[in-house]
């Protein structure tokens, strides 16, 4: 897992997002890491193909966060 894919993991975690509710467009991510938005949505599709995390739209805007299986391993990271 590349360093940028942990950062982001770990920022979906941190930030809250675990639900559709509290998911975060790639331009929020991409502005909190300061990484580019190209960048941070090739990173995202891979978590969505991976299942660590879900897509959903709202007002237009798809959002992403974290799944079970991304938030537990979001939480790996720590230990």
């Amino acid at each position: 897992m590349s360093e940028n894919t942990k950062r982001l993991l770990s920022t979906l975690l941190v930030l809250g997002a675990q639900s559709p509710e509290r998911a975060l467009s790639s331009k929020d991510l991409a502005d909190k890491l300061g990484i580019d938005v190209l960048s941070v949505e090739a990173e995202l599709k891979r978590l969505v193909e991976a299942g660590y995390a879900q897509a959903v739209a709202h007002e237009g805007v798809t959002k992403i966060y974290l799944t079970g299986t991304g938030v537990i391993t979001a939480s790996s990271t720590y230990s």
